[in-house]
């Protein structure tokens, strides 16, 4: 039985699909730990207990290079080269573990940004790392980054719900799976790679969220190139575009603290629109119950009606858990939190104001790129419309002004080829 075996009022929590809390102080996120603590889940990286700090790694490669260096005053370049630089995480991807390390930056919040993220990856297993093109010091230092004094693989699995969004999820793993192949692009993209899905799952999501009666699709959402000039006349990007996932991104929280309500978290819990479906009539009662307690615990005002069957049932509550955060309640405040937090974490580094026309979604040029090399992926290259089809797909919608400006900055960079003038013919060349 999906459903909890007792139902009451508790804190509500979006905390199994969306690591955003309701408590502004744990919203505190350092996206580069947030990537070393991504690399340690995706290659299964578990560091020795010994190892508390970057000094206790560098004392080892510091005992190992002396052994093989001219002595002592040698290891003061090395030191200076890699580890006063912080050169030291990007000899190779998983490397950047280390940075897991650095325990003041590091919070509660990154470790719930990391699990949301990990959760995106699923059950993808990886193959062997592709090796990296090492020095004779790197490759001393990667040798004890690699022994059991440093690192072991880790036999933890990690519990992972029922993806959200199925078919986002896919293509997370599937453009992953990509970038790892090429190591040095893998490091100088994986901290936007993370970023960009973070904004697609969230925007995704929002604009999904209440449509729990059947599976989540990919809804248009309209970007422009940051080298555009906005207009106010361009219909899809005023209707399909920036306001239209802030306004969507406000149902997230109550929608996802009822999923979360309905189920036992400390086991894979299921999106709603694929709870629901395996509720029956013999659970409307105890949903009618749940909706009374909750009615009263919250104190709230509206009329209730008991349902008669489940979808009147999920009805009454998604609305009950709305009203709760109307504007006065008691829980305004964490609402207030939880939707600024969301806009600053995801949504802001995608979003750019143009005076009077208003805010919109922006592609810069390195996220234009990361995201033209992921779809392409294995391809050499991919028909203009292909590639289009591709953005899409990953929920990134551009309209015709924005198609001419994609063609006129893919030509500046060369890596565009003409077959002829017809724009079938238009080829763009992935840049790995």
């Amino acid at each position: 039985m999906p459903l909890l075996h007792e139902l009451k009022p508790k804190n509500n929590s979006a905390a199994s699909f969306f690591p955003v809390s309701a408590n502004s102080a744990n919203n505190k996120y350092d996206w580069d730990v947030v990537v070393g603590f991504f690399i340690k889940s995706l290659h299964k990286i578990q560091l020795a207990k010994e190892i508390k700090s970057l000094d206790d790694f560098k004392h080892l490669c510091r005992a190992q290079l002396e052994n093989k260096l001219d002595g002592e005053p040698f290891w003061h370049v090395v030191e200076k080269m890699y580890f006063d630089t912080a050169q030291v995480f990007n000899i190779s991807p998983e490397l950047q573990v280390l940075k897991v390390l650095s325990t003041e930056s590091s919070c509660a919040g990154d470790e719930r940004l990391t699990s949301f993220l990990v959760n995106l990856m699923g059950d993808l297993e990886l193959a062997e790392p592709p090796t990296s093109h090492f020095n004779f010091l790197e490759r001393e230092i990667k040798k004890v980054f690699d022994s059991p004094q440093v690192t072991a693989k880790s036999k933890k699995n990690e519990r992972v719900n029922s993806p959200y969004l199925p078919q986002l999820t896919e293509l997370f793993q599937k453009d992953l799976k990509f970038l790892v192949a090429y190591p040095e692009h893998f490091l100088l993209s994986i901290k936007s790679f993370l970023q960009l899905y973070g904004f697609l799952y969230t925007s995704q999501l929002a604009l999904n969220v209440k449509g729990w009666k059947s599976e989540p699709e990919i809804k248009p959402c309209y970007f422009i190139l940051d080298s555009e000039k906005a207009s106010k006349e361009r219909t899809k990007l005023q209707l399909h575009g920036h306001k239209q996932v802030v306004d969507a991104s406000y149902a997230l929280f109550p929608y996802l603290a009822l999923n979360e309500s309905l189920q036992d978290t400390n086991v894979a819990i299921l999106p709603l629109w694929e709870l629901v479906p395996e509720l029956t009539d013999a659970d409307v009662d105890a949903l009618n119950s749940y909706a009374q307690s909750f009615y009263e615990d919250r104190k709230l005002t509206s009329h209730l009606s008991p349902a008669h069957n489940i979808s009147e049932a999920i009805t009454n509550l998604t609305n009950l858990f709305a009203e709760q955060f109307k504007k006065g309640a008691t829980r305004e405040t964490a609402f207030n939190n939880f939707v600024k937090a969301t806009r600053e974490t995801f949504i802001k580094p995608f979003e750019q104001g143009r005076g009077r026309a208003g805010s919109y979604l922006v592609l810069n040029q390195d996220y234009l790129l990361l995201l033209t090399n992921i779809a392409i992926g294995n391809r050499d290259q991919l028909r203009l419309h292909e590639l289009l089809v591709e953005f899409q797909h990953r929920g990134v919608f551009f309209d015709k002004s924005s198609e001419e400006s994609l063609i006129e900055l893919f030509e500046r960079m060369g890596n565009i080829e003409r077959m002829s003038d017809s724009g079938d013919a238009v080829y763009v060349k992935k840049t790995i």
